[in-house]
């Protein structure tokens, strides 16, 4: 787009330019020749002047146009950005209790902002299920699970992925009063993004709903 915008303004200046020298050559035909002379003169002088002016913008600039491009480049190939998050919750329930709870597709209905949830017919029950959320603001997600040991742990993963690739982890361990639950993200961001706040704030803050949410369900029953 730069460049276009360049060729016009090249164009429209020589124009400008020629139709000038026209304009003095029909001046100096009709016994004015002293005053096409000046015009020529001062529309030549001009035009040099700028000519050399624009030179030597350019190459004033041009080492930092091609220092913004090498940056953006390395910025694009640079290794991809690994986050590994976590945050948990104990429970005065078995694992085999909170297994049965958040394990079903279904749940999401009691336990996040779904409003309809449902495993998606024709895939497979555990490794290759597929999990479909509709929230109440009409957004459409699926999960697909990528790895399970019930009641132990779970990994899921987005079907639609973004820049940001991401997977998810469930994980119990027996406690002497119960069970702690674990869930923990992967996130894998492109070498030029950055997340807007701490990481770790935002994991904490997007979980602790769902693992509260998980007490409450499990003490109304």
């Amino acid at each position: 787009m730069v460049t276009i915008f360049r060729v016009l303004h090249n164009v429209l200046f020589i124009a400008g330019y020629l139709s000038t020298i026209v304009l003095a050559a029909v001046i100096s035909h009709y016994g004015r020749e002293e005053v096409g002379l000046a015009i020529f003169a001062i529309a030549t002088a001009m035009y040099l002047l700028l000519l050399v002016v624009s030179v030597a913008i350019n190459r004033r600039d041009k080492p930092t146009v091609g220092f913004a491009r090498e940056t953006r480049v390395v910025a694009a190939n640079a290794p991809a950005k690994i986050h590994s998050l976590h945050a948990s919750a104990s429970y005065e329930h078995d694992p085999y209790a909170v297994w049965s709870l958040i394990r079903p597709a279904e749940s999401a209905v009691l336990l996040s902002d779904a409003q309809r949830a449902f495993t998606v017919p024709g895939t497979p029950s555990g490794v290759g299920e597929q999990q479909c959320f509709i929230n109440r603001d009409g957004s459409v997600s699926i999960v697909e699970v990528i790895g399970e040991e019930s009641p132990w742990w779970a990994t899921t993963r987005p079907i639609a992925q973004n820049e940001i690739n991401q997977r998810f982890t469930y994980r119990l361990e027996p406690t002497p009063n119960g069970c702690t639950l674990t869930i923990g993200a992967v996130l894998e961001l492109p070498g030029n993004a950055t997340f807007a706040a701490d990481p770790n704030d935002w994991w904490e803050s997007h979980s602790r709903t769902y693992l509260i949410r998980i007490q409450e369900v499990l003490s109304a029953r």
